[in-house]
Order: structure tokens, then C-alpha cells, then sequence
């Protein structure tokens, strides 16, 4: 039965009902599309939670979340370039602990958990490490995306010959290549901090998060480019086996005092005469020194052979490095001290940027943890670096010692 048809109603009062129940049915509409609205992500918050999906697919925590669930202040607008939406999620993600996707980044993987650290913050450690430890500073530093870095180096000089127009030209021997795999070792650091700290919007936390990461993870290491044995870790060039050939190759030439712990009491400081002309040359042109604050003290008080100058001159401003025989001096208390009555290489002088490679891997991770140390917030954050020596010939040693 039509309602709009009823004989008791006038014409007028026909219109009315049909105008009554047309306004119900848009009320009932507008309903549902905002009930529509508030349960289903757009488009755009559908492809941010597959991609969520994608890097994460083996986190429970990382599952199909829309944007729309993040504080509106922590939302990214779209017309912010990428650098700053990738640093903007990062903080919400330092600070909060919200979920983030980063775009645009290195070639590194996320397979291991954690975040990778934007570019621009991972570009201030790099800086930051390159300026704090000498070490990177005197030796060469080359940036991989892969697990390792491969070179083929000379154990020796190519022959060559001279020859006129119209002579024969005879085959030239070619010097013995050697292989060498430098891999890349996990280092991590795991700087702390208070929920009130990451809360306080004044705190420069891009700059603190790079002043910790590289305090704990300069000092690391700078102890591994010198001593480190190699096994989960870079090799140091203290860890060869010395010689007293200086072109055996995997080995380094080493001299010695002659006394255990010390300079021997007469002419003590041809010793250091005797390892500065042991280095060839062509090394001589970056060549330093490094040694321990201890050997530093034996070391002032050497004069050069006609007893009028001291072999060892201070700086004149900060700024500058002493210099002993004229080159740069490294004080690092991670060169071995001589010890009474043990043989110690405490001297070492080189061309370290031909004598040693360091190896870092693109991209470094970042993974908040709220609980491990409450009331502090961790992060544990890994970096990837490397480190051998290349050339064997660069680098001679003094151990005080027979």
C-alpha cells in the first residue's frame, strides 16, 4: 500500500509526508557514512600499514596499524619533504616509541629489528667519530653497503725496463698479488635516558643521541684498530706476529730497545733514530708517531746526538700536536706502557693511511626499549665498522725489550 495515496489525506498533506520521509532517509545516510568513515582507513593510511607489514613481518607488535591511531601532532603533513617526515616519525619514535616507516633510506637491511637511524643524524655520528677518534683521522676510511670489502694488494714492486726505439722489449715479472677480506663487526652502544628527559621538548635529542653513540663507540673501536685480535671484531695491527725482515709480508718489522721496560743507558735515543729511518721514503710524507702517556714521559727527555736539543717538541697551542723528529705525535693510552722486566711494543711509527683500512658499513640501527632498564628508556643502537692492515711495509714498531 503506497502511504502517499491515503483518501483521508489532502494534497498538501501528501507533499508534507513525502518531504517527512525523504529528510529520514538523508538523516539515516549521513549516519552511515560517518559510521563508514570512522572504521575504515583511507587509501593512504591502508598503503602505510601494508608497508608497516612488509619491513616488520615477523614482529607481532608491527601489524596492520593505520596512521589515524597516532596523536595528530606526531602526523606528518604532505607537503613536508621526505628528509623531514623521515626525521619528524624518527623523534616520534625516539620520544613516544610510535610506530614509523622510513622511506628513502640506505641500502641496508631491516632484519634484525630495530630502526635504521635517518641519514642526517647517521651523517652526524660519522662526522662526529671521525672527528673524536685520531685514529680514523691518520688511517683510510672507506663506506660499504656489504659484509665485507675485498683488495688485491702488491707483496712487492712491478719490474719495469728501459728500452730505445727499435729494442726488444722482454716480459717484465709482475709482483705476487695478496687477497685481502676485511669484514664488517657489530658494534652497539646503549645510551639511557629519562621518560622526562625525552619528553622535554627544548632537549636537542638528534644532538644527544649523537654525542652518546659516540662516546661509548669511539673509544671501542680505536682499541680495536690497535690491539684487536679479529674475532668479532676489527684487527689490530699490534695483533701481527713481528719480524725483523721488513718485507715479509703479514708480518711487522719490529726493532728493540735491548733492555726490558726501557731505553738501554747509552745512546738511548738511537733507538728512535734507528725506527724512523726503518720506514721507507715514500711513507714518510703522513707518517705519526703513537704511544702511551707513559712511553711519552721516557721519551721528553731524549736529546738528539750532540746533547743540545730534546728530539721530543711541544706544541705551542692546543690546537697542534708535539712533534718528535719533526712529525706528529698521538698520545693514546691504548699502546701498551712499557713494563720492568717484559718486552712491550710501545713505539709505533707509520703511514697509517696506507697501512690501514677501516671499513663501515652504510646505515646504522636503533631499537627504543622501555623496559630492560626502568625507569630508563635504552636504546640499543648497532653500527657495523671494520678494520685491517693492508700494507705491512707502512707500519714499524719499537718494543722495548730484547
Amino acid at each position: 500500500m503506497n502511504p502517499f495515496k491515503s483518501p483521508d489525506l489532502s494534497p498538501l498533506q501528501i507533499q508534507q509526508e513525502k518531504l517527512d520521509y525523504v529528510a529520514k532517509d538523508l538523516s539515516a545516510l549521513k549516519e552511515a557514512v560517518a559510521l563508514k568513515s570512522q572504521s575504515t582507513p583511507s587509501l593512504e593510511e591502508r598503503l602505510i600499514a601494508l608497508e608497516t607489514a612488509q619491513i616488520h613481518p615477523r614482529d607481532p607488535v608491527h601489524k596492520m596499524q593505520t596512521v589515524s591511531a597516532r596523536p595528530e601532532s606526531d602526523r606528518m603533513s604532505p607537503s613536508s619533504s621526505p628528509d623531514a617526515r623521515q626525521m619528524q616519525d624518527f623523534m616520534a619514535y625516539v620520544r613516544k616509541g610510535h610506530d614509523f616507516v622510513l622511506k628513502s633510506m640506505n641500502g641496508s637491511e631491516d632484519s634484525e629489528g630495530g630502526y635504521l637511524v635517518p641519514q642526517q643524524i647517521t651523517h652526524t655520528i660519522q662526522s662526529r667519530l671521525q672527528e673524536a677518534s685520531f685514529f680514523r683521522q691518520i688511517a683510510r676510511v672507506t663506506s660499504i653497503s656489504t659484509d665485507a670489502l675485498e683488495l688485491l694488494m702488491d707483496q712487492g714492486e712491478a719490474a719495469v725496463g728501459w728500452a730505445q726505439e727499435k729494442d726488444a722489449r722482454e716480459e717484465t715479472a709482475l709482483p705476487e698479488l695478496a687477497k685481502i677480506h676485511i669484514p664488517v663487526h657489530e658494534l652497539y652502544a646503549r645510551p639511557r635516558a629519562t621518560q622526562r628527559l625525552l619528553d622535554d621538548a627544548f632537549v636537542n635529542l638528534e644532538q644527544w643521541i649523537a654525542e652518546k653513540i659516540t662516546e661509548q663507540m669511539g673509544t671501542k673501536e680505536t682499541m680495536a684498530f690497535i690491539s684487536g685480535d679479529g674475532e668479532g671484531k676489527p684487527k689490530g695491527f699490534l695483533a701481527y706476529p713481528n719480524t725483523e725482515d721488513p718485507k715479509e709480508w703479514g708480518k711487522i718489522q719490529t726493532l728493540k730497545t735491548g733492555v726490558p721496560g726501557g731505553f738501554p743507558e747509552d745512546s738511548p735515543e738511537n733507538c728512535l733514530i734507528d725506527l724512523f729511518h726503518a720506514l721507507k721514503p715514500a711513507y714518510l710524507k703522513d707518517a705519526v708517531w703513537l704511544m702511551s702517556r707513559t712511553t711519552q714521559a721516557f721519551v721528553r727527555k731524549l736529546k738528539d746526538p750532540s746533547d743540545t736539543a730534546f728530539l721530543w717538541q711541544p706544541s705551542l697551542s692546543a690546537s697542534q700536536l708535539p712533534t718528535l723528529m719533526g712529525y706528529p705525535v698521538y698520545i693514546t693510552d691504548h699502546m701498551p706502557s712499557p713494563k720492568e722486566g717484559e718486552s712491550t711494543p710501545s713505539i709505533a711509527f707509520g703511514n697509517f693511511k696506507e697501512a690501514y683500512q677501516i671499513v663501515d658499513r652504510q646505515g646504522m640501527h636503533i631499537l627504543r626499549d622501555p623496559y630492560s632498564a626502568k625507569p630508563y628508556v635504552e636504546f640499543y643502537t648497532t653500527k657495523r665498522v671494520g678494520g685491517d692492515v693492508v700494507n705491512f711495509e707502512a707500519i714499524k714498531i719499537l718494543a722495548f725489550g730484547r
